[in-house]
Formats: C-alpha cells, sequence, structure tokens
C-alpha cells in the first residue's frame, strides 16, 4: 500500500507523514526531501539558482520514482498539484489524503520558516491565501478523502487517516 499526503505547505504533512508511517511500520518519503538528495542542495536554493519551473521538474521526477515504491507513506510538496502530469499520477492512487488547514494555520505554522521560497518575498498571510485558493480544487480533485487539520490533535489526525485505509 502507498499512502500520499497532499496539502498546502504548512499543514502538517512531513510531520503526520512520519507519525503515520511509525504507527503503520511502512517507510516515510518526503518528495521535497528526495529533490534535495538527489540535487545535493536545498529547495530554496534551487528555486534561487534554477527558478520554479526547474524546480517542479523535479518534483515530478520525485513523484515518479516512487511508482514503485511499496509500503510507504509519501508527503508531497504543495505545489505538486499544480502540474497536470502530477493531478494525474494521484488520481490513479487508492490512498491520496488531503490534510486541509486554513491559511491562518499554514502561516502560523511557517511564519518563522525561511525555508519556504514561494512565502519568502511579501505578505506571507496574503501569499498563502492566493495559493490556497489557486490550489484548493487540485487537492480536492486528487484525494479520496479530505481530513481537516485545525483543532486536531495527532492522535485524532491519526485515527482519522487509519479508518479511511481500513476501509
Amino acid at each position: 500500500m502507498k499512502v500520499f499526503l497532499v496539502g498546502p505547505m504548512g499543514t502538517g504533512k512531513s510531520t503526520t507523514g512520519r507519525n503515520l508511517s511509525e504507527k503503520l511500520d511502512f517507510d516515510f518519503y518526503d518528495t521535497d526531501k528526495l529533490i534535495e538528495k538527489v540535487e545535493g542542495r536545498k529547495i530554496k536554493d534551487i528555486f534561487e539558482q534554477d527558478g520554479e519551473e526547474y524546480f517542479r521538474q523535479k518534483e515530478s521526477e520525485a513523484l515518479s520514482a516512487t511508482q514503485t515504491l511499496k509500503n510507504v507513506v509519501i508527503a508531497t510538496g504543495g505545489g505538486i498539484v499544480e502540474k497536470e502530469e502530477n493531478r494525474l499520477f494521484l488520481e490513479n492512487e487508492d490512498k491520496v489524503i488531503f490534510l486541509d488547514s486554513t491559511p491562518e494555520r499554514q502561516y502560523e505554522r511557517t511564519k518563522d520558516s525561511r525555508k519556504r521560497p514561494l512565502i519568502n518575498n511579501g505578505d506571507r498571510l496574503e501569499i498563502l491565501k492566493k495559493l490556497y485558493q489557486k490550489r484548493f480544487n487540485f487537492y480536492e480533485a486528487v484525494s479520496k478523502i479530505k481530513i481537516s487539520m485545525d483543532n486536531l490533535n495527532t492522535e485524532e489526525i491519526l485515527k482519522k487517516i487509519i479508518n479511511f485505509l481500513n476501509k
């Protein structure tokens, strides 16, 4: 089984993915970390040196590389749904979970991070709101279930996901 976590930056995909993979005794992958490993540099450096389009291509390659994996939880980058090829890939997967969160919560979780190139220049909350509006329908389209992360603790989130996986 492969479990994909999609949703905006700052919703907790990586944290939830690690917790879920421990609970299921699965391997955990984060597409951003896969890209950093292959590229030998940080995401923000990739954006600065080669631009967003180059990064999106690397993101597609990282997603494609998960095709043969089994018993894994994969946290994806917030913008992975922007490319049609990635949406088609995810739509064909059975276990895609949309971890949803308000832009305000995303802001609270990302406001001190300098590792997120899309929100480093300008009003972070406004940028998060625009990205959320731009990508929301894509997240819904590729996922089989949506879980609102706002006001839930780790155990409640994991319980909802495991209930979904057991159906």
